[in-house]
């Protein structure tokens, strides 16, 4: 089991790695607001709201996060870093009154290809790459889903983009 969880884990990372451009992208957006006068609001769905107090506060949350209110709280030099382990109708809702409310965000969620129209038009998407759980059972259940591991080797690597960005010690 243990070395189908590291093939598994290694697929999804190499998945995110090659999102290289993606991520920088990304990075960019969200430094554009740490440079500026804006703020990161962090909105987050599903179990990614039981992470959001270290991404808030911890020593890797990035500078000038805060807890995401409404569209209507965001102004101009904010950007919206948004979390979901699944692109469901919640998390459309949400990304659509941004869009409707000419919010920037970055959206960081598993692939949903019944959504796809949507999603293929955003401009800031980062897939976790992570679906579904992994790891057989022998009574053919599956288990673990790795979409937090998925996330955090991707925002290890957003957190040093946005600190060379942004830091001009660099």
């Amino acid at each position: 089991m243990d070395k189908i969880l590291q093939t598994q884990l290694t697929n999804i990372y190499n998945h995110i790695n090659a999102q290289e451009e993606e991520i920088e992208m990304a990075a960019r957006l969200l430094a554009q607001a740490v440079g500026s006068e804006g703020e990161i609001h962090l909105q987050t769905f599903h179990d990614f709201r039981g992470i959001e107090p270290f991404l808030l506060t911890g020593s890797l949350a990035l500078p000038k996060t805060r807890s995401f209110d409404s569209p209507e709280a965001v102004d101009a030099p904010d950007r919206v870093l948004v979390l979901a382990n699944q692109f469901d109708e919640e998390v459309k809702s949400s990304i659509t009154a941004l869009q409707d409310a000419g919010k920037e965000f970055v959206l960081v969620s598993n692939y949903n290809k019944h959504e796809a129209e949507l999603i293929d038009h955003l401009h800031h998407y980062i897939d976790l790459s992570s679906p579904r759980p992994l790891i057989p059972t022998p009574n053919f259940d599956k288990i673990v889903n790795p979409y937090i591991s998925a996330f955090l080797y991707f925002y290890d690597h957003l957190f040093v983009l946005v600190d060379e960005m942004t830091n001009e010690a660099y």
